[in-house]
């Protein structure tokens, strides 16, 4: 341990910046909603999705560890004279190059340095071996305690991970804490990287429900009025004996209604009573729609369209992703599934395509059938957005032109994904805030008020959006308005600040502005300050604001300009 004491670590995200501009793949970015919401212009939530396993690492080691999140390469480079015996690089394949031109930087700039390559993107194998020392697979932790001489059965410790999600260049929701319960998924889909990068493995981070409340609490302990959580977890509820653990200790817990998102499955979710979720307190579901015929063990269980239903009757907002590529798919049959999808009122929707990553079994059908094309070789392609395989029924130009247009198609026909989410909220207030059980009764309540706080930014909305979605939008304000009341004079005089910031949003949108995640740094076990945070200059805030009229031109995809 005299040893591992004297080493000092560095760990990094990949560099920003990020987007097509930049050299990167449609599909990358720093923001989780990207990926669900790209086409719905300034009515998509935006919010730093940080690279959170370098501080889970970093926050289970005795070595004095260093990470960064999103650092540019000067950034990076002015770090490394800081003097490090080993910096990780976590990437993707998708942000390969990234990674290249930073390991150059590392080589240049410290050459003593070993640099360790780890994320799903060393699945790539013999590819990145000219890169790195050491190459990271599986799980980090026991990766690096064994690699700096460290004891490997220290317990495990959860990092203080929060974030902060913005809409309409204004705060939401207040903050939401990470709590990472486990790592990989038994189901092993054909096409997951991250069910076959563990090997089909459940890592408990967190063994039992009591150890996952804990964590909260820990949160809540730093954080007091934090209610909002990410459970980090491939298929939180696929062990119903951890999950009934879980409900138990919420019940026992007396902490107030929380709102909890978490990744499940149908077979997952249907050992589950829409009631039980409210107890516990989850308020938004990611669920694979996946394909009609795809067979994946994991969508057996409820029928979707009871299941989607009897959440959404209680306030639980759906997060649904569809896969369009398998070889069964034609034009018609997409589609087909689509509509059906969409006639389950998905709060929040995913469309990607079917796509062969490496280490999968998908990748080894493709590669024994000689089906990979040219593209599977740029790696920027491994995106989501990209076919790189041939299809039997639809080539790449199509199946990628009908992937964009199914994101519009979503949007214009349902409205905005946020406000989605309200209605869902709308909905278990109504029917829950009467149940007899008190905790139900407090989740319900908290339905209510959210929605009535969203109701502020729904009059101004209005004039963004196409007729329908309008008039929608228009009788959701009504609905709200009934079951809560109006609004206060505090939240008239926020309706009336709104249509000021949806333009200055659509501003920084058309040209740009602070589309850029800002870095980042926290050192442990070194006494070494944090970066600051970087805030806007006052004088180009107030500039902002005399331009925001002239962003009305900024709006594409279908949205209609204000009158």
């Amino acid at each position: 341990m005299a040893e591992a004491a004297k080493k000092r670590v560095l760990l990094t995200s990949v560099c920003r910046p990020f987007g097509p501009q930049h050299g990167d793949g449609f599909g990358v970015s720093y923001e989780g909603t990207h990926q669900l919401m790209w086409a719905q212009g300034i009515f998509r939530p935006r919010g730093t999705t940080t690279q959170w396993g370098i501080d889970f690492i970093a926050a289970n080691l005795k070595t004095p560890t260093t990470t960064l999140n999103y650092p540019s390469l000067d950034e990076l480079i002015a770090e490394l004279r800081h003097g490090y015996d080993y910096v990780g690089i976590a990437f993707v394949a998708t942000t390969i190059h990234k990674m290249k031109a930073m390991v150059a930087a590392i080589r240049r700039h410290a050459p003593t340095t070993k640099i360790i390559l780890g994320g799903y993107g060393t699945a790539l194998g013999d590819q990145i071996a000219p890169y790195a020392d050491h190459v990271c697979q599986g799980e980090g932790v026991a990766f690096m305690r064994k690699l700096l001489g460290e004891p490997l059965d220290v317990p495990i410790v959860q990092p203080v991970v929060t974030q902060v999600s913005s809409l309409f260049s204004l705060p939401v929701l207040g903050r939401t804490g990470y709590v990472f319960a486990g790592l990989g998924c038994p189901s092993g889909c054909d096409f997951c990287a991250t069910s076959h990068y563990f090997k089909r493995r459940h890592l408990r981070l967190l063994p039992d429900g009591a150890a996952i409340v804990n964590a909260i609490k820990r949160l809540r302990e730093l954080h007091p009025d934090m209610t909002n959580f990410w459970i980090n977890d491939e298929d939180f509820l696929l062990n119903e004996k951890r999950g009934r653990q879980f409900l138990a200790a919420i019940r026992e817990a007396g902490l107030p209604p929380l709102s909890l998102s978490i990744f499940a499955s149908v077979k997952a979710l249907s050992q589950f009573t829409p009631l039980e979720l409210v107890e516990m307190g989850i308020g938004w579901v990611w669920v694979g729609f996946e394909g009609k015929r795809a067979g994946y063990a994991k969508m057996q269980g409820r029928p979707y369209a009871e299941l989607f239903r009897d959440l959404h009757a209680h306030g639980i907002s759906v997060m649904s992703s569809m896969i369009i590529g398998f070889d069964y798919q034609t034009p018609a049959i997409i589609q087909e599934e689509f509509d059906e999808l969409l006639s389950l009122r998905p709060s929040m929707t995913q469309f990607l395509i079917y796509g062969p990553a490496h280490g999968t079994p998908l990748h080894d059908r493709m590669t024994a059938e000689g089906r990979l094309t040219r593209e599977m070789k740029d790696h920027k392609k491994h995106d989501g957005f990209s076919l790189v395989f041939d299809h039997p029924h639809i080539d790449a130009t199509t199946m990628e032109a009908t992937q964009r247009r199914l994101y519009h198609d979503d949007f214009s026909r349902l409205g905005p994904s946020v406000f989605r989410v309200v209605d869902d909220w709308l909905t278990g207030h109504l029917a829950l805030r009467d149940h007899a059980e008190p905790r139900v009764r407090a989740k319900a309540a908290r339905y209510g008020a959210d929605a009535h706080r969203a109701m502020a930014l729904l009059p101004a909305s209005q004039r963004w959006l196409a007729p329908g979605p309008a008039a929608w939008v228009a009788d959701l304000e009504r609905r709200i308005a009934a079951a809560t009341g109006p609004l206060t004079r505090t939240e008239r005089l926020l309706a009336a600040v709104m249509p000021a910031m949806m333009r200055y949003t659509a501003l920084r949108l058309r040209f740009d502005l602070g589309q850029q995640p800002k870095p980042t740094r926290r050192s442990y076990r070194q006494g070494v300050p944090d970066l600051p945070p970087v805030k806007l200059l006052p004088r180009l805030a107030a500039m902002l604001q005399r331009w925001a009229p002239s962003s009305r031109r900024a709006l594409r995809s279908g949205l209609h300009t204000p009158s």
